[in-house]
């Protein structure tokens, strides 16, 4: 049955595939422009005194690299190449979430269940896009499912698995940067699946295996860069998206810019009301650029420095718009089908058509009220997941304690909440969710069927307590 759904699932995705082509978002240009100076070979100069943004520094070269082999090997067909590619991995990815859930004593088709949920997540759109948060949610999503899974057979795992998992984390790092970051979130996953194994020094090697692949192509990336701009960073985007932030907590606290220096004097240029995505954050890096002459570099470092004091300076603002961030949509994103084809359709067509939309129904098309319904009942699903795992992972550790089982809900609550908490402080999309979606969709499962059992016995017990209550 796995095998079936498995080619059903590719089925599904390369239908669409042909149906509408890869997909073209904006930050799409950029990855290819990155592509085409590593085919021309100018990839290794960076502009910092013509450009306020070389492309070549803002992002990690792990997708353009992947854009430009495409290119080399499949021509004109290069982003059906990576679109494929992209498949592939998150196909991959999807059977690990299945094996989780089998580990997690979901059963076939439970754990089937959560297999299906995953792969058709916001996971399923972006999988057809020619953008970074494909291969890097797929691959987070390896690394976590490979170290559940170790806790969760409570028996020593070779030491290649946690290599491997090292590897995924290195993968995920090339494509988006900020999973350096994002990788604390793993250290209590991390911990409980080298505890597995018996000696201390196996478990100090088993650890590096897991972090070492990450922090050493992190380094060697800040190597490169020391050589190609005399800087030891990994990427300039904080510069660009940091301001953007700033311009958004400046509508809940105007004295944030006050200020004299270059930062505070763009910043009051900014529109208070603007959006991450809007185009503002780039504009404001372009004027610091232009007016006062600081480079990618020192737009970086400065405006990294000018966010940091703000949390201390301005710590209400800051918190303001972080809980701005928050939405319910997040408690929709584990069960989603019907919410996927609507993004599928507004990605290739401009619109969702409605899809699903109770409106639409409204309006007088009946013919909508059967995926209305599908619609609500996926979403009430998504809803009752996320709250289990929301609520329950810390509920179960307490009643268990260290036992497995507890140990990885709450783990895996940790990091949703260090990947949700650091994106939400700066700047937020659902894609970005995709690291931790597979993993709050078996764990709010987990949950769910372990209050059913618990509910079980109690009543078992209950009931046997009657008669002899009676007697």
């Amino acid at each position: 049955m796995p095998k079936v759904a498995l080619v059903l699932l590719a089925a599904l995705k390369v239908g669409v595939l042909l149906a509408f082509g890869p997909t073209m978002q904006p930050d799409t240009a950029h990855y290819v422009s990155y592509a085409d100076a590593i085919l021309d070979g100018t990839f290794q100069h960076v502009d910092l005194a013509g450009a306020a943004i070389p492309i070549t520094l803002m992002r990690v070269i792990g997708l353009p690299a992947i854009i430009a082999a495409a290119k080399l090997i499949a021509g004109n067909y290069w982003a059906w190449a990576v679109v494929l590619l992209q498949f592939a991995v998150s196909m991959f990815a999807t059977v690990m979430v299945f094996r989780w859930g089998r580990a997690f004593r979901l059963g076939m088709w439970l754990s089937l269940g959560v297999a299906a949920a995953y792969a058709t997540s916001l996971q399923f759109p972006t999988d057809q896009a020619i953008i970074s948060d494909s291969l890097c949610g797929s691959a987070a999503t390896i690394a976590t499912c490979q170290l559940a899974m170790i806790v969760l057979r409570r028996s020593p795992s070779p030491l290649p698995n946690y290599f491997y998992s090292g590897l995924a984390l290195a993968a995920a790092f090339l494509m988006r940067d900020v999973i350096v970051y994002l990788a604390v979130g793993l250290i209590p996953l991390a911990v409980a699946a080298t505890a597995v194994k018996g000696t201390m020094p196996r478990r100090v090697l088993a650890a590096f295996l897991v972090f070492a692949p990450l922090t050493a192509t992190y380094f060697a990336y800040a190597q490169w860069n020391r050589e190609r701009v005399g800087a030891p960073i990994i990427t300039s985007i904080s510069g660009t998206t940091l301001l953007g932030a700033l311009a958004e907590t400046s509508a809940y606290d105007p004295t944030i810019f006050s200020g004299s220096s270059p930062i505070d004097i763009v910043g009051r240029q900014l529109t208070p009301t603007a959006r991450i995505g809007s185009g503002s954050e780039y504009e404001s890096s372009v004027l610091l650029h232009r007016d006062f002459g600081w480079n990618a570099i020192q737009i970086s470092r400065e405006v990294t420095k000018f966010y940091l004091r703000t949390w201390v300076q301005h710590p209400r603002a800051m918190i303001h718009r972080v809980l701005s961030n928050l939405s319910e949509q997040q408690l929709h994103q584990a069960v989603r089908p019907t919410e996927t084809i609507r993004d599928v359709l507004l990605l290739n067509t401009g619109s969702d058509h409605q899809f699903a939309r109770i409106s639409e129904v409204r309006s007088g098309n009946l013919w909508m009220i059967p995926a209305v319904i599908v619609h609500e009942m996926f979403e009430t699903i998504s809803v009752i997941v996320f709250l289990s795992f929301l609520l329950l992972s810390p509920v179960r550790l307490i009643r268990e304690g260290l036992a497995a089982e507890a140990v990885v809900c709450a783990s895996i609550l940790f990091m949703y909440l260090t990947v949700d908490g650091l994106y939400t402080a700066v700047a937020f999309t659902l894609r970005y969710l995709l690291p931790v979606v597979a993993g709050s969709t078996v764990v709010g499962t987990a949950n769910l069927m372990w209050l059913i059992g618990e509910c079980r016995d109690r009543l078992a017990a209950k009931r046997n307590r009657i008669p002899l209550a009676q007697a």
